[in-house]
């Protein structure tokens, strides 16, 4: 078989195969001797049709599966040696094929790239914060006080900032009602009993600051100035202005923080659940500063080495990172048109950080290879294992999942990613 090798691109090569027409008369034999065994032609038994009536019936048909046997076939030996590590699907053209001659095609193909390893072993991190204080425990206390708090009016005077005002709006800008302009967000341009924390960082800008001092059942109109990159591109960049009457006033009554209040929330007393949080404090605290930990080793590592990607890995992984983009931002309830309007800068976001990972994926893989580091079927259970209990599913269920989507290969790369971030992490210096 002869094989020719070009380079077109960093990534890139092409594969010239010219298979020899003994081997293609070989092969054109074997799928003729099987299409023989299986023919049904009347006025013959199944499979004892003479061979030359079976090559003038499927003549085509058996050069069709000749060649469509010893393409990828001869595609797999070429690759095995020249010792490519391809990356991509081939893509085979200019096939040329006549019985009894030698059977030719080529293929385009992306490959590893080639690059210098950098210093992986020793590397200098910073050492992350993980000490819970006193007052972590107190302010995550306060926050649990305050998802058990209860409401009560306010007594007659004015709102002030940190109450929660009811209030009814309506919005204007340019003398067109906001709910003309912003349709799919209606409660932008108008709501009704709204509770309104007043605060500064609050609903829109310097709306709570405007309300200061009204009384109940008082009306005032306030304007509001959007800022340029505000999400609603009809009203970005505007002034607008808001009609806006004063229903109620309530106060937010948080629970004590003492025992009482520890059994209701824990069945136990103050201290222990002092100590139980704080335990769940530095338990976020050590997963924190591990992901900062691994996200800057990887930074460092990609910033060190300088090479070119393949396109299609970069495609698939940008495919992927604009959905999870795109999925993250629907479970926080962000709308589809806004999505759309913001499409080129998700879709920049996720090119960036496909391209890093990409090439983080390259370095790990090569770090992998020369520490020896595996992943094991036990380490593959066990991610399948955790995958199936995020999602409350059976464990067969998720290897179903998997192996349907050909999603095995992605998880085994994740786990070899983490297991080789381990690997440098113990051979690192924290400072």
């Amino acid at each position: 078989m002869t094989i020719t090798l070009e380079d077109v691109a960093p990534c890139k090569k092409r594969l010239k195969i010219e298979v020899p027409a003994n081997r293609v008369q070989e092969a054109y034999e074997r799928v003729a001797s099987d299409f023989q065994r299986g023919a049904r032609i009347p006025g013959f038994r199944p499979g004892h049709a003479p061979r030359t009536i079976v090559l003038k019936r499927y003549g085509k048909d058996i050069e069709s599966e000749t060649q469509r046997t010893l393409v990828p076939e001869a595609y797999r030996e070429a690759v095995e040696e020249k010792k490519l590590r391809v990356v991509s699907a081939p893509e085979i053209e200019d096939v040329k094929y006549q019985p009894g001659m030698s059977l030719s095609f080529s293929t385009m193909v992306e490959v590893v790239p080639d690059f210098a390893m950098p210093t992986y072993k020793g590397l200098v991190l910073k050492k992350q914060e993980t000490e819970v204080t006193d007052a972590d425990v107190d302010k995550a206390l306060e926050n649990l006080a305050n998802q058990r708090a209860t409401f009560e009016d306010a007594p007659v005077r004015p709102v002030a900032m940190d109450d929660f005002a009811v209030i009814t709006y309506s919005g204007t800008l340019e003398g067109t009602p906001i709910v003309e302009l912003v349709p799919d967000v209606k409660q932008l341009g108008h709501n009704a009993q709204f509770w309104l924390w007043m605060r500064a960082e609050g609903f829109l800008p310097k709306f709570a600051e405007q309300l200061v001092g009204l009384n109940r059942g008082e009306k005032r109109t306030i304007e509001i100035e959007f800022p340029a990159d505000f999400p609603q591109k009809a009203v970005a960049g505007h002034k607008a202005q808001y009609e806006v009457e004063l229903i109620d006033i309530k106060l937010k009554k948080a629970p004590p923080i003492d025992d009482a209040f520890a059994q209701e929330l824990a069945q136990m007393d103050l201290a222990p659940l002092k100590e139980r949080v704080k335990e769940n404090l530095k338990a976020e605290k050590e997963a924190q500063a591990d992901r900062a930990t691994r996200s800057e080793v990887m930074q460092k590592l990609i910033a060190a080495v300088d090479f070119d990607l393949p396109p299609t890995a970069v495609e698939e992984e940008t495919h992927a990172a604009v959905y999870d983009i795109v999925a993250e931002n629907q479970a926080r309830g962000i709308a589809a048109n806004v999505l759309e309007e913001k499409k080129d800068e998700i879709f920049a976001n996720a090119s960036k950080s496909a391209k890093e990972l990409v090439k983080f994926k390259f370095v790990a893989n090569r770090i992998a290879e020369q520490e020896n580091i595996e992943v094991t079927r036990e380490q593959l259970a066990q991610q399948i294992g955790l995958l199936a209990q995020r999602e409350g599913i059976p464990i067969e269920k998720m290897a179903d999942k998997i192996q349907k989507n050909n999603a095995l290969g992605g998880l085994r790369q994740q786990i070899l990613r983490q297991a080789v971030l381990d690997f440098i992490l113990k051979e690192a210096k924290f400072e």
